[in-house]
């Protein structure tokens, strides 16, 4: 056990100082991950909790008592949202206009912390880049001042070049695959947002309006 810790160190101690920022956005591109991931799974449930209700209204199975319950009676933003809009909306588009006005800060906040995320993720294999830059320019140094007696110090510069160049394409990988997968998320989110527009228009259509309600 002492003996691959010990290597896992010396390993580590061959990539140089630039491991360190390296581990850190690593440790960012995860952070970001966890983060939106709940977000946005607890987004998308909210919202197709709503869209559940509302279409249960919409086709019969609930009075607009019972809607109105079960929707102001949710902790949750969105079913809340959408009591509130269609409260305040005079007709169908002005529904529609004030739910997605209302819900663009949801998306564009997961928007923005989606652009940190990818952000880190380029910037790993960039760290990784100017660490083998780093490296190859000590070795032409070490070789230049020392010739043929400088062996030690070329394997030590190519090793930093070869190890920085491994341990920011690793933590590059996990924000591509993430950022692919939340981005799938917030389609479904915007999807949903926008089926819950299309309904609280149809609750003004279909004569479900307030003096119905």
């Amino acid at each position: 056990m002492k003996g691959a810790v010990a290597a896992m160190v010396a390993y580590w101690a061959d990539g140089g100082w630039l491991l360190l920022p390296i581990a850190c956005v690593l440790f960012g591109i995860w952070a970001y991950w966890f983060r939106l991931r709940y977000a946005l799974r607890k987004a998308l449930a909210d919202a197709r909790r709503a869209e559940k209700h509302l279409d249960h209204w919409l086709t019969g199975r609930m009075n607009a008592q019972a809607w109105r319950s079960a929707m102001a009676g949710d902790p949750a933003w969105t079913p809340r949202l959408v009591v509130d809009v269609y409260d305040t909306a005079a007709n169908g588009p002005e529904a529609r206009r004030l739910f997605h006005a209302q819900a663009a800060w949801q998306w564009d906040r997961i928007k923005r912390d989606l652009f940190v995320l990818k952000a880190l993720t380029a910037a790993a294999p960039l760290l990784g880049l100017l660490g083998t830059v780093s490296g190859m320019v000590d070795t032409f140094s070490a070789v230049s001042r020392h010739g043929a007696e400088s062996a030690a110090l070329v394997a030590r510069g190519i090793s930093t070049a070869l190890v920085t160049t491994q341990f920011g394409l690793v933590a590059a990988l996990p924000g591509v695959f993430g950022a692919l997968n939340l981005g799938r998320h917030r389609t479904r989110l915007m999807s949903a947002h926008n089926a819950i527009g299309g309904m609280l228009s149809a609750a003004f259509r279909n004569g479900n309006a307030k003096g119905a309600a």
